[in-house]
């Protein structure tokens, strides 16, 4: 037998007896009528540090968008940004008042002076929100051959909220 061989033997013996000799320490004799001749030795002291619970990436009303603009279920909308001369960025927060985890598709439409009408969806389907939990994203919508209007003068609804 090789080397490797003699120390993986001697590896599984003290796997197959180490259990058997759970407790004791070399030196005690073990079973009836042992004698010792001094006090057991304390068990070893465990210290364990509690690992903590990390916060939610974004615990539930911690977003800073102002005050909702229009709010469906455990849907809400802010007021648009604008993000160049055509595009708008709209906020929007997820929070999951559900008892179970949520997967959500939502549709935001912005409207505004001289018939601009833009609308951007989004879906949760990767992961979803979990109960409780809050989940803000951004929509950017743009309407091709307009610029964006100035973000006062604008109307943010959720057009459309499908939960499931």
């Amino acid at each position: 037998m090789g080397k490797l061989g003699r120390i993986g033997a001697a590896v599984a013996a003290a796997a197959v007896f180490g259990g058997a000799l759970a407790g004791c320490t070399a030196g005690e004799p073990e079973g009836d009528g042992a004698r010792t001749t001094g006090p057991a030795s304390p068990p070893p002291v465990v210290r364990r540090t509690p690992t903590p619970t990390p916060p939610p990436a974004t615990p539930a009303g911690t977003e800073e968008f102002g005050p909702a603009v229009a709010q469906q279920g455990d849907v809400k909308a802010f007021a648009a940004v604008r993000d160049g001369e055509r595009k708008l960025r709209i906020p929007v927060v997820i929070t999951n008042t559900q008892t179970r985890q949520g997967f959500y598709e939502v549709t935001v439409r912005v409207t505004g002076p001289d018939g601009y009408e833009a609308s951007g969806s989004f879906t949760t389907d990767t992961v979803g929100v979990y109960h409780g939990a809050s989940w803000p994203t951004e929509v950017t919508v743009e309407m091709t051959g307009r610029e964006a209007p100035e973000p006062k003068l604008l109307t943010v609804e959720i057009a459309d909220v499908k939960q499931r």
